[in-house]
């Protein structure tokens, strides 16, 4: 299903790329998509498996961070290939293909901690990602500049508290909002109520 290929910026939209996500990781891979602009043709987008694309993104995470204990990641191979899914794009310098892929299962309890990279002459690009939720199921968008080995990746020793995720509470067990929240939620609900009160009596005083 190609949905979410709506949102795209201007340029010739591709009627129809269709995604093959054929990666271990993703239980919801249906609600993967991809648009193509810059051109007129029909394409298919393959995510799949690849041990070299491991070994390339393993190389480029500890090239960054010296060491992978804190890293939890997926690595895959993102290609562009032709209508019939046969012969690889190779020249997809006037392409930008727009993806959106189901945020990997074990990577999900991070959220927004999550970021995509691709790598190229042994380094990590990163990419400046985007988050939504498309049919329940939490989703990564990205503009895909590059074909080559990509991952998306979680650095769990620099989690930011502005995700869903108190920094207090492990991440994985999902606990969603901390105590502090729900209180100061609750005393702001509380200082409405106040105004919502106060402020028709002091309206009355002014017209009389």
């Amino acid at each position: 299903s190609n949905n979410g290929g709506s949102n795209n910026n201007s340029g010739t939209v591709t009627p129809n790329t269709t995604v093959s996500l054929t990666k271990t990781g993703f239980s919801n891979n249906g609600v993967a998509s991809a648009s193509v602009t810059g051109s007129s043709d029909n394409f298919v987008l393959k995510i799949t498996d690849s041990s070299a694309a491991k070994a390339e993104v393993e190389d480029a995470l500890l090239a960054k961070y010296d060491s992978l204990d804190n890293i939890k990641y997926v690595a895959m191979d993102i290609s562009l290939y032709n209508a019939t899914g046969t012969a690889k794009i190779e020249n997809t310098s006037d392409l930008k293909v727009n993806v959106t892929l189901p945020i990997p299962d074990d990577l999900v309890p991070y959220a927004g901690n999550n970021k995509v990279a691709y790598v190229v002459n042994g380094k990590l690009v990163d990419l400046n990602p985007k988050f939504t939720t498309i049919n329940g199921v939490p989703c990564i968008q990205f503009v895909a500049p590059h074909f080559s080995p990509y991952t998306i990746y979680v650095d769990t020793s620099n989690l930011s508290s502005s995700v869903n995720y108190s920094p207090t509470s492990t991440p994985k067990t999902g606990d969603g909002l901390a105590v502090k929240w729900y209180v100061s939620i609750g005393l702001f609900a509380m200082s409405l109520l106040f105004f919502a009160l106060c402020i028709p009596t002091g309206i009355k005083k002014k017209a009389e």
